[in-house]
């Protein structure tokens, strides 16, 4: 299991704060390792690489399947103009830059036409695909805001190259109403998700991470996944 020494916490704490920073680039879910490295020092790169060579049996992850580090696919649609109402701010926000791969934005937007049909409101796309750098940056971040805390981290994140935000044959995304939701961990109570369970397969969407489900992840209602019909 991994351990980490007060000096490794002491460069965490700096890259942290890069990560947050660079996480506010609309283009940053689809840097590269390259682009990764490209900013940090060789302490803060060792930090990372340390930590995405863990080993998730030991953290209760059961099945784990590498879908393999690849370059961004270069078909990615980009999603802008999503908005939903904060009740925390009493307002519109906007949610920030998102892509998916065109098949599964294709699909995508015909399910949420059908859903505001039935429902006449809809879901946004919150996080579509990461690059497996970005999924690396993202699981420091969630480790960094854990207190350091692997167990917990590897319940809500996978490692890069075994998630499905990440695989456009098996692409990932998460959701959330347009009408806005307090508590994500909520999303099952939602007239939303329960729309989906009875019709998002007749788009080629599943949810990937049901209660009790195999891979050892914590129940993630808002987590859906697109495989393309044949």
């Amino acid at each position: 299991m991994l351990r980490f020494f007060q000096a490794e916490k002491r460069i965490g704490a700096r890259l942290y704060k890069k990560l947050i920073n660079e996480k506010k680039n609309p283009k940053a879910p689809l840097m590269s390792f390259d682009d990764l490295y490209s900013f940090l020092d060789r302490r803060e790169k060792n930090l990372i690489d340390k930590i995405c060579l863990v080993g998730p049996k030991e953290y209760g992850k059961n099945f784990t399947i590498f879908y393999g580090i690849k370059p961004a696919p270069k078909d990615l649609v980009l999603i802008e103009k999503q908005e939903y109402f904060s009740a925390k701010y009493k307002k519109i926000k906007k949610v920030k830059t998102q892509y998916l791969p065109k098949s599964a934005f294709v699909a995508f937007i015909k399910m949420k036409k059908a859903m505001r049909k039935e429902l006449e409101t809809a879901i946004n796309v919150i996080s579509g695909y990461r690059s497996p750098a970005y999924q690396a940056a993202i699981l420091f971040i969630i480790l960094f805001e854990n207190k350091w805390n692997v167990k917990n981290t590897l319940r809500r994140l996978t490692l890069p190259g075994c998630s499905e935000h990440g695989y456009p044959l098996r692409q990932g995304m998460d959701v959330a109403p347009e009408k806005g939701i307090e508590n994500l961990e909520d999303f099952d109570q939602t007239d939303e998700y329960k729309w989906l369970l009875k019709n998002a397969k007749k788009f080629g969407f599943s949810l990937s991470y049901p209660k009790g489900n195999k891979y050892g992840v914590m129940f993630e209602p808002w987590h859906w996944h697109y495989v393309e019909k044949k």
